[in-house]
């Protein structure tokens, strides 16, 4: 193993001179910098050395009080953006890895904003609200710098499920360039039913509390979604705001569905119901099943198996750098 790491080293370090020499990166120079800076199996991490570090803002905008940071890359050009978007409030641990990767981005050259409610900055759980990131585009559209045309959503977990609500909204939905939709629900109630019943799945007892916690708030419980052909439509119809099934129809966006096998937050039938979705009403979009996450976070430890399946994950990364 000790062998394969120093030939992966040395072939990071060939790429990364031929990297230096292209200006502007291409598509494939742009998935090797960023696989080789967020994945823990990789020991070279040339983006840090080869990119100059963005400008970093604190924004806030939207009446719903949406706070945000802000990753500017260093020249002047209109530049393509990207929305990160997250569903619930994000651990300290999370927010620095989130934070880094949202700086990896606009190293790459994308002004990049996570967005989120002040709420969630303080000790609430709640969903995040789909409006937010439809505020988030409109903010991106006002900028001089951005590229109005080439805005797009990368979601995680529960977030991309409500990128994925906000880019149907008719006031942006033939506006947004693409979402990638990772570890994402397409149908919150299922996915609830999911997680109360456990069927042919063993969700992770965070998740569960997690979604306890929140439903709460709605004044519901987790228990009611045992069966859910007997849940009261009053109940459970303002949960739908948060269902990208509910208006796929309006979906005019590139969608670059992606998740992991095991995932014990979110099943992946759940990506497999939106990726069926979209072939029937005739959406595109590109699909990846990876081995190489714990949820949306990767895996740590090296074999064979994880080099085949970087090997694919590289193949569908491409694809979106090609497309963003």
């Amino acid at each position: 193993m000790k062998t394969i790491l120093l030939l992966i080293t040395i072939i990071l370090i060939l790429l990364a001179i031929l990297i230096l020499a292209l200006k502007p990166l291409t598509a494939g120079a742009k998935v090797v910098l960023l696989v080789s800076q967020e994945f823990p199996q990789v020991p070279f991490k040339p983006l840090h050395n080869i990119t100059p570090k963005p400008r970093v803002e604190k924004v806030k905008f939207g009446e719903q009080k949406i706070v945000g940071d802000l990753f500017i890359p260093q020249n002047t050009n209109k530049k393509l953006a990207i929305i990160v978007a997250m569903g619930v409030k994000t651990s300290d641990k999370d927010r620095q890895t989130l934070l880094g990767f949202c700086e990896s981005l606009a190293r790459l050259g994308y002004i990049v904003l996570w967005p989120r409610l002040e709420t969630l900055e303080k000790d609430i759980v709640e969903f995040e609200e789909p409006q937010t990131f439809v505020d988030a585009f409109s903010f991106l559209e006002e900028r001089d710098d951005v590229d109005k045309d080439k805005i797009s959503f990368v979601g995680f977990s529960v977030g991309s499920s409500l990128a994925l609500v906000a880019a149907e909204d008719k006031r942006i939905n033939k506006k947004v360039r693409n979402v990638v939709f990772f570890g994402g629900y397409y149908n919150i109630i299922d996915y609830l039913s999911a997680l109360s019943t456990k069927t042919k799945w063993e969700p992770h007892e965070s998740a569960i509390d997690q979604a306890q916690e929140i439903l709460k708030q709605e004044d519901l419980s987790l228990m009611q979604f045992d069966d859910k052909d007997t849940l009261d439509p009053h109940l459970t119809k303002r949960l739908l705001r948060f269902s990208p099934d509910q208006n796929i129809d309006s979906l005019k966006a590139k969608i670059f569905i992606l998740h992991e096998k095991s995932d014990t937050f979110v099943p992946y039938t759940e990506s497999i119901k939106l990726k069926k979705a979209l072939e029937q009403k005739g959406i595109s979009y590109d699909y990846h099943l990876a081995n190489l996450f714990e949820h949306v976070q990767p895996k740590k430890g090296l074999s064979l198996d994880v080099l085949k399946e970087l090997l694919g994950f590289f193949g569908f990364l491409h694809k979106v750098f090609m497309y963003i």
